[in-house]
């Protein structure tokens, strides 16, 4: 392995390894870093071509907002998408109130229901029955609609 390689990945290992001890966004840096790698790859092969190496870091930007999405699709993710998702449709129709999500990465599941709503400005409760496993836990949260009409989720 030549010197520039052992670099990128001690700094590759670095600037991941750490972020959580220095509060850095993991997202943020896989994206600088995919951007960074795409560019450096079109200079290489390119011999130093500037549009080259424009199109390779734009690649590599591409590349890492796709790493992003995928790696922070964890059970918190699929939880609020059918949360947000549920909470849409009970405005509009009142008798649907629960919805089923299920993470295909980790194979864990639960199932959402809206408990009722409170204060101002419109609140819901919201019940996870989380299933990890073999394992059934119950948590509660609230989802309260922002002054834009969207709906946010506190946890």
């Amino acid at each position: 392995m030549t010197n520039k390689w052992k670099y990128l990945t001690f700094l590759l290992l670095f600037l991941t390894g750490s972020c959580s001890s220095l509060n850095i966004d993991k997202s943020s840096v896989m994206k600088t870093t995919s951007t960074a790698v795409g560019g450096y790859f079109g200079y290489e092969l390119s011999d130093g071509d500037l549009l080259s190496t424009t199109i390779g870091s734009t690649v590599g930007a591409i590349v890492g907002n796709y790493l992003v999405d995928f790696i922070n699709q964890d059970d918190y993710y699929f939880f609020k998408e059918e949360t947000l998702r549920i909470l849409e449709i009970n405005d509009n129709n009142i008798a649907v109130n629960s919805g089923y999500w299920k993470n295909p990465k980790s194979g864990n599941r639960g199932v959402v229901k809206i408990m009722g709503h409170y204060g101002s400005p419109e609140c819901r409760l919201i019940e996870n029955i989380y299933v990890k496993g073999e394992s059934t836990n119950n948590s509660y949260g609230t989802a309260c609609r922002e002054k834009s009409g969207q709906w946010a989720m506190i946890r």
